[in-house]
């Protein structure tokens, strides 16, 4: 089952339309994918960097903003 897409419409600097069109030239993937591709990647290492950081915080007996524990 493919992941379920959502719509978002953007606007980008020239720099940036600049390499996006020769990425899609040498890769042969169109612009929308390119850019999908590194916003997924990004999302992925921010929730993992979320996730190992919540980890290493809880072992330390460090907890949320509520409730802050304190040393």
């Amino acid at each position: 089952m493919a992941a379920e897409l959502r719509d978002l419409r953007v606007k980008i600097t020239i720099e940036t339309d600049v390499w996006l069109e020769a990425e899609a030239r040498t890769t042969g993937r169109d612009k929308p994918e390119i850019v999908r591709d590194l916003l997924h990647r990004h999302a992925e290492t921010a929730l993992h960097k979320a996730n190992l950081l919540s980890a290493l915080a809880a072992s330390e007996g460090i907890v949320g903003q509520e409730g802050a524990k304190r040393r």
